[in-house]
């Protein structure tokens, strides 16, 4: 089992997962798509469905990566709404950017490069914030909560979806010999950077935060009402909050 050692302090990890996520952004949406048998896109699209798009609205997308949230987002969102993307990555919102301007979106769509502990937005901004297979990323993920539920209106709903370390014995076992043995070893067909990135992925389930440790967390900081829903035998968890 090959192991990392991941940063806790938020400088130190948004540092790290910056480097992290450098030198394979290209091929982050194919191999994503491929690593997870396509599942990717059951697991965000699950987490669409628990949105309401029938108002205008403005929608923010944390740790949004090349965008594919973000791009899932402004098909849906009513014309006169926005959908902000948001990342540390600046190579990863290069990427977003140049499929900005050729895809067809149904409303205007905008990146920013920030942190989720320290969101440029005034409060009541947006009635949904999404996070898309990324919140094991935050060091702070307290702090992303607090500064969540500030940018959010009234009754909005913060949602995340992301891999989770299942409770299941035999299925841990599986899923980490996968994790751990597998992904590394096809990440190094590709690249040296791509072996380093799915050591990451790997360690970060080992040590991710459970779905209920998040929903205690979100009421902790102050939303009202959350939801848990786990997926694919447990290895991805939908969490929401509502404010």
């Amino acid at each position: 089992m090959a192991t990392m050692k991941i940063p806790t302090r938020f400088v130190e990890k948004a540092k790290f997962v910056r480097v992290i996520f450098t030198d394979v952004e290209r091929e982050y949406d194919a191999l994503l798509h491929l690593m997870t048998f396509s599942f990717d896109w059951v697991w965000r699209r699950r987490m669409l469905s628990k949105m309401d798009f029938s108002r205008e609205m403005r929608v923010l997308d944390l740790a949004c990566g090349t965008g594919l949230v973000t791009f899932e987002l402004s098909r849906r969102v009513k014309p006169n709404g926005l959908v902000v993307g948001l990342d540390l990555s600046p190579a990863m919102l290069i990427i977003a950017n140049r499929k900005k301007h050729r895809s067809q979106v149904r409303c205007p769509i905008e990146f920013v490069r920030a942190a989720g502990e320290f969101l440029p937005f005034r409060e009541g901004t947006f009635r949904y914030v999404t996070v898309g297979l990324a919140l094991r990323n935050f060091a702070n993920k307290l702090a992303v909560f607090r500064e969540t539920l500030r940018v959010l209106l009234q009754s909005g709903w913060f949602l995340s979806v992301d891999f989770v370390r299942p409770q299941n014995a035999l299925v841990w076992r599986l899923y980490s010999f996968y994790v751990f043995r597998v992904l590394p070893a096809l990440g190094r067909l590709v690249s040296g950077y791509w072996d380093r990135t799915l050591t990451y992925l790997a360690n970060s389930i080992m040590l991710s935060t459970s779905p209920a440790e998040t929903c205690r967390a979100l009421l902790e900081v102050g939303f009202r009402y959350t939801i848990l829903e786990e997926m694919t035998l447990g290895v991805v968890a939908l969490v929401g909050g509502k404010k």
